[in-house]
């Protein structure tokens, strides 16, 4: 796989399972999701009180980036929105994950799998886990956003790979050189 990224080094993918485990029920979820929100700050406590972010400051920091003021005049639209229509990407979602357990494990490098629980492995990913394939750290407490839910532990995991999997270059001393 390498071929087709010549530049990937090591690969990180965080809860992938849970996110094909979630494709079914898609139009449930969004149906469930409000259209938008009268404030920022109510988008925001909206994502804590579902536990779509279980992290307060993360969401705090984040949700902002994903809703945008209405442009509509219409009582019935609610001042903020979704800034991505996400219905309108759903030709697309099988064809973003469909392979790509197998296309993680195909990359010949150090790959790291960070996961909310173990439950959110497929097969392929649990063999290749098995087989010793690639790093795979569970973050318990974390749902399916754990980079918000955790961010610290998740920086600290990626630094902890980097460190581990990191090639020094060991350079040879010129003359003179101590």
């Amino acid at each position: 796989m390498n071929f087709l990224l010549p530049h990937l080094s090591k690969p990180v993918f965080a809860n992938i399972g849970s996110a094909i485990e979630a494709l079914p029920h898609m139009n449930s979820l969004l149906n469930a999701r409000p259209d938008g929100f009268d404030s920022v700050e109510e988008a925001v406590e909206w994502h804590v009180n579902t536990k779509t972010i279980q992290n307060s400051t993360s969401a705090r920091m984040s949700i902002p980036a994903i809703i945008s003021p209405s442009d509509s005049s219409s009582p019935k639209v609610p001042p903020f929105i979704w800034r991505t229509p996400l219905r309108s990407t759903a030709p697309y979602w099988q064809s973003w994950f469909a392979g790509l357990s197998n296309k993680f494990l195909a990359v010949r490098t150090a790959r790291l799998l960070v996961l909310a629980g173990t439950d959110r492995l497929d097969k392929e990913l649990m063999i290749g886990q098995m087989q010793g394939k690639f790093q795979m750290v569970v973050v318990p407490g974390t749902g399916h956003m754990l980079h918000e839910d955790g961010p610290t532990r998740q920086a600290e995991i990626m630094v902890d790979f980097w460190r581990r999997n990191e090639r020094a270059v060991a350079s040879i001393k010129r003359v003179g050189e101590s």
